[in-house]
């Protein structure tokens, strides 16, 4: 493995980089060079698949004996990375990144085998213990493989003893595994928990108890079993180290505790547990978990949790960034609302003479704290009112007085103390009733208190809830992204797979295959009626993709689907098409479509979601009506015999009879069989249904039946006659046609039943169901018919088939009672519609495609919807009882059956919960909130979030745009042009010719989701007559095909350079400006240009929304023509021949007219006119304010008022006729923003005249001057950033308002099943004081009328009903925004029969009704219309966003170079240095040390909850306390911020973080004082806001969490353009208030509007808006607004101040009609769409920064970086020595920090090293990024690009560029690994030669010896030579192995040998000792040795 120089750097190691593309982990390292990865790849050389074998002792000793070897190569290498060098190249032994992985991620426990594996895989070895298969895995560990759901699952154990004392091998171990790994153990577990689970539903039944035993013993055998298997928890992979089996063992524990304490306390008396510790009941409620088991059993679910556990880790920051807020929120009310809701209205004290018994102060107190002398309004609470100025005052009598009573709602709504505070801020958040405590803040403080609710609002609600949005998106999104490369990395191994069983086949098959061909051709001559078998799969497969006809060169590369002819390759149809060049059509002589269909038969494979057939017969429209002729099917051109060549029998042939009526691809039967036509005659030529092609030839018939339909029947021939016959009368497009418009009329219909029909429409209904029934059934039989068995492949005909049944079952049952649910099958005809409507499809496509993956989540839902219903039904069913609630009666929604706490749960779910948590607690106390808050958070935000992030997924989904065909809208449209046709025959009109039928290449331009084609419109502008300069045009105007053309030049011009790009754009224009003359050239020319380039908004894409004004500056004035073309042509043609006519131009005042036109267009073109305008609208728009109710009582203002828009009118006027004339009327009448001012001026003008006529009164006119609260309006246009957002939500609206109409059909058939449910049922009989009578009292109508005049009863309909399907419609939209539902919701379940008295839940189960629909009708559709915009969003930001050059960017260069250019804006800080001063410099090293900021956090949260402690009515001992811990903490921050100005000097001011500590210690300063000052003399509200103050020390904390500062950063990066749409939102909500006040100013004011909630005036009524603005409680709002005669005086209304009265059009009443409309208007603009752009941005700018991320470095990477880089460098000098780059490395965090040993990776980097060995800053963090960001593909722009950066660089950092390499790390490491072979290689010839040595002076010492054998003793000789011997081998053994302390000290001097100024004696004291040994190391491999 070779390295190769600097190569090495562009992919190297990562230890991120391990999961390859497909999430399994690589065998190659990724840093090895790009060829060793490619050829991989490409040859499939798959590494040796492990063997199954079972596991035993050996098995155990053999991983004995592998850990010990490992941790002898480790001692022998001391960790170090061992090299060498071959042929120059660098050759590591070990691999760092194969050493590094722990698991191999597709061999995990729990994941299926993959499937090489189960190929080789034994079915007798399941469930036994197995060795291990995952070689990268260190722990000693065994397998087993069992089957469950028909696949291999792993289970991993560890194969130390379980329990101390049982190996895997023991007898009673293996079974346990078996057991616990046994699919059937699993479905008995499973079983066991759905049984149980229905039990806990039943908790009153006796049979649950002795259940319970019963389960109990199950869980716990299964609890041993695995126990025994798996071992406890000691190692891993044991029973309790899987966290799921916690949660069992929890369970069962408990379960056990309950027992014992059940039988250790004795019950007493009264049924309560005596004795006992406690109640056990909350242990009970631990068993509703064990529906959670269900999880960790089923696969999918496992995933899906997985999901959102991670999703829960990034979940988790926002929870605490929202519980960070939430407090803040919570102490900002603690210090200013404390006790405020407690004020209420007291009758005045009557006087009163002391007693002496009754003091008067006793009386008073008496008096003041008697309830019945408080104010109540009109639902029985009491009033909330304030003595500040403008808050709530009380009636006359009454006096507002402070501390009277609980708080309201039960006390449970206050910010008395801080857990109360933070109830009601959350209730704030998630906006649940929040209006409630909205309106009571406000009357008891005063409107300014806004500015709070605004933050919470915008702030708290909507960021920080979409930010959970967001997080569980991304989460979404990216396990989406990882499923999706499971699966190709699947499909890839199939088709490798496919591939060598093709070429085995191949070869086997190739005489076989000659013959077969010769065959083949032999057949395909052959003229008789044969017919060929369906190939086999086998021979499908091979033909799939294949050529089949080598001549005309027509294939299909199956790669890319697309289609080549003669080598040229044809795109697919609106696949990867240019978007603006046509193709050719069929109408052109020469055709894509039917030159291809009849060679590429068999090419598109049925599975492949991306080929997309050429075939003209895939849609048989396009192939036959598509030029207007009628020949269908049978007939045949003589063009297409002369291209039709031989067909192969054994190739599926496309045909008609795979098409539908809608035109869908059906998939055909391989086992139809082929039949002969049995026929005396010469039989005509029957071909069966899969072979036909679109155009057979004449005289042939297409089989469609059943094979053994031609066995049984005898007249066949004339049965496939009529049947071909049927088929083309059911193809035929006028057919289609007639059945849409059947389907409309017939909804129409259905639609028009209400309550009390007369009886003529009651039978003309029932008419048209029986003919509409007979007509679909006609339908269904026709296509029955025709399509034979293919009838039956299209989910339409099912659909349709299915429908008709049930419409003919209906008819049978329409005698008997209560088959309603029937009749709605009937309903159903409507989706029909989707057939031929093309949004409406695709939204169902969508809803079934996010079913589909909804399925595991739904169960996740119903878990937990079941698991909290299961819990509040345990602890509270006997909560709810009569006495807890007085007089109101056990509530509705109740724990007190399963159903109930069902659909409490539910109704949490929808964010509907503050109501109902507050009569809980008055049943149970606070313990509700432990079912309440944990169902919100889980539910609510985390689950339905991932709903709303399916969707969402699936409107971004390419797949869907692309693989949703136009065919249905084609056949529409084909089917017009037809009647078209056939009428301008009837009419003998001119034929239109052949080319005008639409041909699907116009129709589907445009192929994405109800997105409009913009481009379009400025192309038509473009395209028409050019006009000359003055007012004139010439007559022959360029023609349309020339805009196509000039696109398709600019679209094949080279991509190389923009520039060049741009130049083919403006090349193509110069074109078609030649022909107007010199003048118009010069003047429209480049007017014209820009204008192409454009859009609507007129920005120039790629534009910045700043660029825009100097473009404006710049621009020529261009004076255009005054009339349109049509105008100008008649005048042309009348005027031609008068004199004065034809020489206009030339003419003087023809020339002064136009330079009188040109200095008007000078001036309303010049900024200053545009001011002056802007001005004048806004002066205008604020007049409006003033006219309130109370506007009579100021009369001067009244009159300047009057004037003012009468000089407003007039200048607007001016400004008209003054841009008529500049502009022309045909550029003034051509835009939309210039019409608005046109019809507002109208307006103005027309209620002008009317006043000055005395009309005022009249009500159409009023209505008039209403439309003037649109001047507003006129400001976008004129408004930058306004004008940007409005036409973003131009854009969205077609989209918007497709998607609206498809909401509109599905609600159609909820609204007609509600009038079928309920017409006429919302009656009701009322008494006086509006109570409804209980049934008992009053049964039906006829008793209530009777007793109206004695007992004063009435019989009234609910205001919002289901009588009629428009009211049913206003109903449903109630539900779906969730305010007042639960009024229809209560009516509906109340429901009897018609004119019968309603009772208690009579009707319960309508609830499933509402259920329904609001997950379909509100939760989809709705949740649609946030996907629609944000994905127009989307689009519109990639369009305005991409720079110039990203358009030839991949994704991976585009986050290098994002990563590149933030890493230029970082450089090593020079850290402060310490002072000299030895006192300063103490002040210093506490300022810089990190325990002190520690201390200091501490502290902040000290005094975080010394401010919580504070709360109301708190004793003086406390809150003296409270006092002097703020004066302490307060000394603290003084003291630190002292501390820190000391130690840090002037920089201390250098940090924002600082400065803002100052503000807050100097703010905390100014509050303390002026508290003691002000005491006695100030206003205590303005105490309360300087104590606010002190929160700013809790905002510190921001800093210390960097979690939150990312969220928040996300935020302001949002904020510009939330701005723009909060401007935008701003200026509807102004006109909806003028609106509102002149509409409902004079409403008479009954609840819930009161003297601060009304329309009266500008400010209330905005204030209203504002709270409208989340929609709520508008439902009250519209309520008002139904207000009739007799509750209300029609003719007169009532001046607020006095009462007196004044006649008025509507009186005092509301107006319903208009009423509906305003706030239908309103809710939908406003919370619909302007607050889904605001989620939108939130989103978009949430996934950019962690996009940032996601790539894998952000900022706070590189800050980190410098700061570990200080450490090294702490000089700044920008450069750290070579030998401390390996732990420099090593300290980073990750992702940029590669933990060691780092060597082979630092080597790898090829870093360049300068004098003095040391390595520059940036080459090491760039090294570092590109290892995180993997290979980057080197193409030339960004080659071009990297260059430029790094001349920036070079500007950044001189001292890079001033020093010379004089090595790199790779060169180093070379250098080292060479000295290391030298040293070897000399010190073997050192030994080797004294070994030489020693032999020779043995041999003369033998000799010797034997001479002198008297002299010395032969021991002495011996001991002499072993002494030589003995220290020549230690010295040749201590140089081979490093492990000895020589050994050790020579490395050391090897590696530090090379570096400069080091002693070379250490090296030569080892060199000196000689060794023997060979090159390398004995244990060395083959490959080492094959050099």
């Amino acid at each position: 493995m070779a390295m190769k120089g600097k190569d090495g750097d562009k992919n190297h190691l990562s230890p991120h980089d391990q999961n390859g593309k497909d999430g399994r982990v690589s065998p190659t390292p990724s840093w090895r060079p790009a060829s060793a990865l490619s050829s991989r790849t490409e040859d499939e050389e798959e590494p040796p698949l492990p063997q199954f074998r079972p596991y035993d002792k050996k098995s155990w000793d053999n991983q004995i004996q592998k850990d010990r070897d490992a941790q002898r190569k480790l001692d022998k290498n001391n960790g170090k990375a061992v090299a060498h060098l071959v042929d120059g190249e660098l050759k590591f032994e070990d691999d760092e990144e194969e050493a590094r992985k722990t698991r191999d991620p597709t061999l995990q426990e729990g994941n299926i085998l993959p499937d090489e594996l189960s190929e080789v895989f034994k079915e007798e070895l399941y469930g036994k213990p197995l060795e291990e298969i995952d070689k990268y895995i260190k722990d000693k560990t065994f397998v087993a493989i069992a089957p469950r759901f028909q696949k291999n699952y792993i289970h991993r154990f560890t194969a130390t003893k379980a329990l101390g004392c049982l190996t895997p091998w023991n007898p009673a171990r293996k079974f346990s595994v078996y057991i616990a790994t046994n699919q059937f153990f699993d479905y008995l577990v499973i079983l066991t928990i759905l049984c149980n689970c229905v039990f806990l539903a039943m908790p009153d039944d006796p049979a649950s108890e002795t259940a319970e035993y019963v389960f109990l013993g199950i869980y716990t055998m299964e609890c041993v079993v695995k126990i025994l298997a798996r071992g406890l928890i000691v190692n891993k992979f044991t029973y309790l180290r899987d966290p799921w089996n916690w949660l069992d063992f929890i369970v069962i524990i408990s379960a056990y505790v309950t027992i014992i304490i059940d039988i250790v306390s004795t019950p007493s008396t009264d049924g309560e547990s005596d004795g006992s510790v406690f109640n056990p009941q909350m242990l009970r409620t631990f068993r509703v978990l064990r529906a959670l088991k269900t999880v960790s059993i089923v696969p999918g679910l496992k995933t899906i949790v997985g999901a959102l556990l991670r999703a829960f880790k990034l979940l988790f920051e926002v929870i605490i960034l929202t519980s960070f807020c939430l407090m803040i929120f919570a102490l900002f009310g603690l210090q200013v609302y404390v006790g405020v809701l407690r004020q209420k209205c007291v009758l005045d004290v009557p006087e009163y003479n002391a007693t002496a018994s009754l003091s008067y102060v006793a009386y008073y107190n008496d008096w003041i704290k008697n309830n019945s002398n408080w104010y109540e309004d009109g639902e029985g609470a009491y009033l909330v009112c304030g003595n500040a100025s403008a808050s709530g005052e009380c009636p006359s009598g009454y006096t507002c007085l402070p501390d009277i009573g609980e708080n309201p709602n039960y006390g449970y709504t206050s910010f008395d103390h801080f857990g109360w505070a933070m109830l009601t801020s959350f209730q704030l958040i998630t906006l649940d009733f929040w209006e409630d405590t909205y309106n009571k803040i406000i009357r008891a403080m005063g409107p300014w208190n806004v500015l709070f609710f605004v933050i919470v609002v915008f702030f708290g609600s909507f960021y920080l809830i979409n930010l959970m949005l967001a997080v569980v998106a991304m989460s979404y999104e990216e396990e989406a992204v990882n499923t999706n490369r499971e699966r190709e990395e699947k499909e890839r191994k199939e088709a490798v797979k496919e591939k060598k069983e093709k070429a085995a086949k191949d070869k086997a098959n190739a005489a076989a295959a000659a013959a077969a061909s010769e065959v083949t051709a032999a057949k395909a001559t052959d003229a008789t009626a044969a017919k060929s078998k369906p190939p086999s799969k086998e021979e499908g497969k091979q033909s799939n993709g294949t050529n089949n006809n080598k001549d005309s060169k027509v294939g299909t590369d199956s790669k890319s689907g697309t289609v080549t002819i003669n080598g040229k390759t044809l795109t697919n149809h609106g696949k990867g098409r240019n978007p603006m060049v046509k193709m050719p059509s069929k109408d052109s002589g020469y055709s894509v479509q039917s030159n291809v269909s009849s060679h590429s038969g068999g090419s598109k494979d049925k599975d492949d979601p991306d080929s997309i057939s050429l075939d003209s017969h895939s849609n048989p429209r396009k192939a036959d009506s598509g030029t207007g002729s009628m020949s269908h099917g049978l007939n045949t051109d003589s063009s297409d015999k002369t291209m039709s060549i031989p067909q192969k029998p054994f190739i599926k042939q496309d045909s008609l009879a795979n098409v539908s009526s809608s035109g869908i691809h059906l998939g055909d039967d391989d086992d139809s069989l082929s039949t002969k036509g049995k026929s005396k005659k010469p039989p005509p030529k029957i071909i069966q249904g899969e072979e036909s092609t679109g155009r057979n030839e004449p005289g042939t018939l297409v089989d469609r039946n059943h094979a053994c339909l031609g066995k049984c029947c005898y007249c066949y021939v004339p049965w496939l006659r009529i049947q071909n016959l049927v088929f083309i009368f059911v193809s035929d497009p006028l057919f289609d046609l007639f059945i849409t418009f059947c389907i409309l009329v017939n909804t129409i219909f259905m639609g028009l039943e209400f309550h009390n029909m007369p009886d003529d429409l009651v039978t003309a209904t029932s008419v048209a169901n029986i003919v509409f029934t007979v007509i679909f059934t006609l339908e269904a039989v026709l296509k029955l018919t025709a399509f034979g068995k293919f009838y039956f492949s299209n989910g339409w005909n099912n659909f349709d088939l299915v429908i008709v049944v049930a419409s003919w079952v209906d008819f049978g049952l329409s005698d008997l009672d209560g088959v309603n649910v029937i009749r709605t099958f009937r309903l159903l005809r409507v989706f029909k519609l989707a057939q031929a409507w093309r949004t409406m499809r695709v939204l169902l496509t969508i809803i079934m495609s996010t079913l589909g993956a909804l399925g595991n989540l739904t169960v996740i839902l119903v878990i937990i919807i079941y698991i909290f219903a299961v819990i509040g039904l345990q602890l509270f069913r006997n909560s709810y009882t009569e006495d807890k609630f007085g007089g109101d009666g056990i509530p509705r929604w109740n724990f007190n059956s399963f159903f109930h706490a069902l659909m409490l749960i539910f109704r949490i779910l929808c964010g509907e919960w503050i109501e109902e948590l507050w009569n809980c607690m008055r049943a149970a106390d606070e313990l509700c909130m432990v079912v309440f808050l944990p169902t919100l958070v889980f539910g609510y935000f985390i689950v339905l979030n991932l709903f709303l992030a399916l969707l969402l997924n699936a409107f971004g989904s390419e797949s869907l745009k692309k693989s949703d065909n136009d065919d249905e809208d084609d056949k529409l449209s084909l089917a017009f042009v037809r009647l078209k046709e056939i009428c301008c025959c009837c009419c003998n009109f001119k034929k239109t010719p052949r080319t005008s039928s639409v041909g699907p290449d116009e129709l589907d331009e445009e192929k994405q989701i109800g997105m409009t084609d913009l481009e379009n419109d400025s192309k038509d502008k473009q395209s028409k007559d050019q006009p000359l300069a003055n007012g004139t045009v010439k007559a022959n105007g360029i023609k349309h095909q020339d805009d196509k053309v000039e696109a398709e030049e600019a679209f094949n011009a080279k991509r190389d350079k923009f520039t060049d790009f741009d130049a083919a754009r403006k090349a193509s224009k110069a074109k078609d400006s030649k022909g107007s003359n010199a003048d118009s050239t010069s003047k429209t020319g480049d007017s014209k240009e820009k204008k192409g380039s454009k859009d609507k908004d007129g920005m120039a894409l790629g534009d910045e929304a700043d660029d825009m004004d100097d473009d404006d500056e710049n621009k020529e004035t261009v004076v255009e023509d005054c009339f349109p073309p049509i105008c100008m042509k008649k005048y042309v043609s009348t005027f031609s021949d008068h004199a004065l006519w034809s020489d206009f131009d030339e003419s003087s005042f023809g020339i002064k007219w136009h330079k009188a036109r040109y200095f008007m267009c000078k001036i309303v073109e010049h900024k200053a006119f545009e001011y002056f305008i802007l001005a004048c609208i806004f002066l205008s728009s604020m007049s409006l304010a003033f006219e309130d109710v109370y506007l009579y009582t100021r009369p001067e203002l009244e009159a300047a008022l009057y004037y003012a828009n009468i000089i407003f009118a007039a200048l607007f006027t001016i400004e008209m006729l003054m841009k008529w004339m500049a502009l022309g009327f045909k550029k003034y009448f051509t835009s939309f923003w210039t019409i608005l001012d046109f019809c507002i001026v109208v307006i103005s003008l027309t209620s002008l005249i009317v006043d000055a006529m005395g009309g005022e009164d009249i009500s159409a006119f009023r209505s008039l001057r209403t439309l003037r609260a649109f001047r507003p309006l006129r400001a976008i246009s004129r408004w930058q950033s306004m004008r940007i957002v409005v036409n973003a939500l131009m854009l969205a609206i077609p989209a918007i308002l497709n998607v609206l109409v498809v909401c509109m059909v599905f609600w159609l058939i909820f609204s007609i099943m509600g009038v079928q449910f309920f017409s006429g049922r919302f009656y009701k009989c009322k008494d006086s004081s509006g109570e409804v009578l209980l049934p008992s009292v009053v049964a039906n109508k006829s008793q209530c009328l009777a007793m109206a005049s004695t007992h004063n009863y009435t019989w009234v309909n609910s205001n919002i009903n289901f009588d009629n399907v428009f009211n049913g419609y206003l109903a449903l939209f109630q539900v779906a925004t969730y305010e007042g539902w639960m009024e229809v919701m209560d009516d509906a379940v109340d429901s009897t029969k018609v004119d019968e008295q309603p009772s208690f839940e009579n009707n319960l189960y309508m609830y499933l009704y509402f259920v329904a629909f609001i997950i379909f009708g509100s939760f989809f559709t709705l949740n649609l219309i946030i996907g629609v915009i944000i994905d127009n969003f989307n689009a519109l930001k990639k369009k305005y966003d991409g720079s110039a050059l990203d358009m030839f960017l991949t994704q991976g260069q585009k986050n290098y170079m994002n990563t590149l250019k933030k890493l230029g804006s970082k450089k090593p800080q020079k850290t402060i240095k310490r002072p000299k001063a030895s006192c300063q410099a103490v002040f210093y090293d506490v300022a810089v040390s990190s325990k002190f900021d520690i201390c200091i956090v501490s502290v902040i949260f000290l005094n975080m909850i010394a401010m919580a402690v504070d709360h109301y009515k708190m004793t003086d001992y406390v809150s003296n306390i409270l006092d002097i811990l703020n004066i302490l903490f307060t000394t603290v921050f003084t003291l630190e911020s002292v501390v820190k100005i000391i130690g840090l000097r002037h920089h201390y001011f250098r940090q924002p973080w600082n400065v803002f500590d100052f503000v807050v210690v100097i703010l905390s300063l100014v509050g303390i004082v002026l508290a003691d000052v002000l005491a006695n003399s100030f206003n205590p509200t303005l105490l309360r806001v300087l104590r606010v103050f002190r929160i700013g020390r809790v905002l510190r904390l921001i800093k210390a969490a960097k979690g939150i500062r990312k969220l928040l950063f996300a935020l302001i990066i949002s904020l510009p353009a939330l701005i723009n749409i909060g401007a935008l939102l701003c200026l509807i909500m102004y006109i909806f208030a003028i609106i509102g006040m002149s509409l409902f100013g004079n409403m008479k004011i009954d609840l819930p509007l009161d003297d601060t909630v009304n329309f009266q005036t500008f400010a209330s009524s905005f204030v209203l808006l504002l709270r409208l603005s989340t929609s709520a409680g508008w439902n009250d709002i519209l309520e008002t607004m139904f207000l009739q005669p007799p509750d209300c005086d029609p003719d007169y209304a009532t001046r607020p101040e006095g009462g007196a009265k004044f006649k008025y059009s509507t009186g005092d009443c509301g107006s319903p009609a208009f009423g509906v409309f305003y706030m239908v208007a309103y809710i939908l603009i406003i919370f619909l769409v302007v607050i889904n752009m605001y989620i939108a941005i939130i989103l978009e700018n949430f996934n950019q920064a962690h996009e940032a991320e996601e790539v894998g470095i952000t900022e706070d990477d590189f800050d980190e970086f410098y700061v570990v880089w200080e450490k090294y460098d702490p000089l700044a000098t920008q450069f750290i020595k070579y030998e401390h780059l390996s732990h420099f490395v090593g300290d980073l965090d990750p992702p940029l920090g590669i933990p060691r040993p780092n060597e082979i990776a630092l080597v790898a980097f090829d870093l360049p090293i300068v004098e003095g060995d040391k390595i520059h800053c940036l080459d090491v963090l760039i090294a570092l990024c590109k290892n995180v960001l993997g290979r980057v593909e080197e193409t030339e722009e960004f080659k071009e690009l990297k260059s430029q950066m790094e001349d920036k660089f070079q500007e950044t950092f001189p001292t890079r560029v001033n020093t010379s390499k004089t090595s790199s790390t790779m060169q180093k490491k070379k250098e080292d690994v060479a000295a290391k072979t030298l040293q070897r290689a000399w010190r073997t010839f050192k030994t080797q030669k004294q070994l030489r040595n020693l032999t020779k002076m043995a041999m003369q010492k033998a000799e010797a010896d034997e001479n002198e054998k008297n002299t010395k003793s032969k021991g002495a000789s011996l001991a002499n030579l072993g002494r030589r011997l003995n220290s020549a081998l230690s010295n040749f053994f201590s140089s081979s192995r490093p492990s000895s302390a020589t050994s050790r000290h020579s490395i050391k001097s090897q590696t530090t040998a090379s570096t400069p100024g080091n002693s070379q004696r250490k090296s030569k004291s080892t060199l000196q000792v000689p060794a023997v040994g060979p090159i390398y190391p004995a244990k060395c491999s083959d490959k080492e040795l094959d050099l």
